[in-house]
């Protein structure tokens, strides 16, 4: 509300008189009001803050007028200067202002509560920036006001500026990032991962919040130098680390690797860390930015479920060896105790009995079929000979016995002296190579098979291929739709039980290959008696 002329006037010849009150830009209620000299003393406080709250409605009004606006006041209070980003109506509007008091034009009503930052940056000649929401007719708007003094020559008082602006768009900005930034933070913690972001120098990074959680690092240490995560990492990973990322800013390569880590309380984490790298307007890498997931709860399940694999493999193979003993030792034996029955009968029978002798043939044939097939089904489910003889007379003889039931010709590279292997290692090697000749059977329609079986370096390297009409593996061409069974699957498993490592290479029309290769010392070599 603004005064009548007496009251102005009255203004005027009082700052006159006060010099102090002159340079303070004080209105004549606050030389009289010690309360207000109070909140004058501290413009920071909450009172002082309120005050601008409610007068800032006018300025408001004027800067969403002229879109951004400064004008400069002297020690008095006049208005010396006039600016606006929108000069053309401003310009006719510069006698409403120049040579006028403020409270003439804002009223006491705002002049009030900002002269008290007017005083404060005159007397510490340090700036104020205040920020303020107000309600217009197009709604919420919010504007910034920035208070500073100039100095002027000859020993003249400070005059003071304000430039107001309206940054409702920039504070939308930021609402809606803030927002953003709330919804990845969520979504690191839902997923257990955290991002980074580290710059070309190798020493100073920045790290998500759920990333310091997950590393036990605390977050007002950010930005965290790479060297303190070293300690905690696994010396081969580190290493492995390093190079990837040397790689990233040297030749902009993407990375991914698993590190082992541990916290600064003992516990083991294992990470997943993808880095991509990021290149300015010339095409340098000038950071890399990255994700690290903590796959330690999923790592630990994969190990559950490898060791009820491993212990569903080892039943199964105990329970195939308990079949083939059974079948060896009761339906085999049965089996040859009829062909015995057999034979005493045909002594019984009379020669000029045609009938019932060629019968009696017949009976005798049937009774040495079902004995082979017993015995092949009992090699197959387990062949006594892998533990009497060990893996090479083990292959010799199913590889022969394959060749007659199959008519698919089989070449088998196995040196004499093979030496025995630990019995889960012989396993698995004998159960992978009867698993790929039987999708060679089954699958391929090629007419030969070759097994190479070697051992070098301490490792064990087993290769089956075939020269049939080979397939089209899981890729992004075939939409990663796979085409293999649950004799892959098993292969694959018996392989990451023994920490090796398991390949199929194939192309339709170009054959398959099978390679296996698995990690044995030679302290792993067991001599079987």
């Amino acid at each position: 509300m603004k005064k009548g002329p007496a009251h102005r006037s009255l203004s005027r010849r009082s700052a006159r008189a006060n010099p102090a009150d002159r340079a303070g830009l004080t209105s004549p209620r606050s030389a009289r009001d010690p309360e207000h000299a109070q909140i004058s003393a501290s413009p920071a406080g909450r009172e002082a803050k309120k005050l601008l709250a409610a007068a800032a409605h006018p300025l408001a009004t004027l800067a969403k007028t002229f879109n951004e606006f400064l004008f400069e006041l002297d020690a008095e209070g006049k208005f010396l200067h006039l600016w606006s980003s929108n000069e053309a109506l401003l310009h006719g509007r510069r006698t409403e202002f120049l040579d006028r008091h403020a409270l003439d034009v804002l009223g006491e009503d705002v002049f009030h509560p900002f002269s008290r930052v007017f005083q404060h940056v005159i007397m510490t000649g340090e700036s104020e920036d205040i920020e303020f929401p107000a309600d217009l007719a197009d709604g919420r708007h919010w504007f910034q006001a920035r208070v500073s003094a100039v100095s002027r020559a000859g020993g003249t008082p400070h005059s003071v500026c304000l430039l107001v602006r309206d940054i409702t768009e920039r504070k939308k900005t930021e609402d809606k990032l803030r927002e953003s930034e709330a919804l990845l933070a969520q979504a690191e913690q839902l997923a257990n991962m955290g991002s980074w972001e580290l710059g070309a120098d190798f020493k100073s990074a920045v790290w998500s919040e759920n990333l310091c959680r997950i590393l036990a690092i605390d977050p007002r240490e950010s930005p965290v130098a790479l060297e303190r995560l070293w300690p905690g990492a696994h010396p081969d990973d580190v290493a492995r680390v390093q190079r990837d990322l040397e790689c990233a800013f040297a030749h902009g390569q993407p990375f991914e690797h698993d590190v082992r880590f541990t916290l600064p309380d003992g516990r083991e984490r294992a990470l997943h860390v993808r880095g991509v790298p990021i290149r300015d307007a010339e095409e340098r890498v000038v950071r890399v930015i990255g994700v690290t997931h903590d796959i330690t709860d999923r790592r630990e399940t994969e190990e559950g479920l490898r060791r009820i694999s491993q212990q569903l493999l080892t039943l199964r193979d105990e329970e195939q060896r308990r079949m083939a003993r059974d079948l060896h030792e009761t339906a085999a034996q049965s089996m040859a105790a009829l062909k015995m029955a057999l034979g005493r009968l045909s002594e019984t029978l009379p020669k000029q009995d045609k009938r019932n002798r060629k019968l009696l043939r017949t009976s005798r044939k049937l009774a040495n079929e079902a004995i082979q097939q017993i015995r092949t089904v009992s090699y197959l489910l387990h062949p006594l000979l892998l533990e009497e003889g060990g893996l090479g007379p083990a292959l010799r003889c199913f590889a022969s016995g394959f060749d007659e039931r199959s008519g698919i010709r089989v070449k088998l590279n196995v040196a004499e002296e093979f030496d025995r292997l630990p019995n889960e290692t012989e396993t698995a090697i004998f159960r992978v190579i009867q698993e790929a000749l039987t999708n060679v059977h089954r699958h391929s329609k090629s007419r030969t098979a070759i097994i190479r079986l070697e051992r070098a370096n301490g490792k064990i390297r087993v290769e089956v291929r075939d020269e049939g009409v080979g397939m089209a593996l899981p890729s992004a061409a075939t939409g990663w739709n796979s085409p293999l069974g649950i004799g892959i699957a098993g292969m694959r498993e018996r392989a990451k039980q023994l920490s090796g490592a398991f390949e199929i290479q194939s192309k339709p029309g170009h054959g398959t290959t099978i390679r296996l290769e698995l990690p044995v010392g030679a302290e792993q070599s067991t001599v079987h008696s």
